[in-house]
């Protein structure tokens, strides 16, 4: 799915890459607020 400048993102789930607590992290979460979500490839993963 393809979205644009504006668009409202779908709800998703990520799960956190170091372990902490909750290890769960859900956009609805974070609703009404600012968010910035990084995605890039970790040193060890296969390409």
């Amino acid at each position: 799915m393809a979205l644009k400048a504006g668009d409202i993102a779908p709800t998703f789930t990520l799960k956190s890459a170091t372990g902490e607590t909750p290890g769960e992290f859900k956009l609805s979460d974070y609703a009404g607020k600012n968010l910035v979500i990084l995605f890039y490839a970790l040193d060890f993963t296969p390409v």
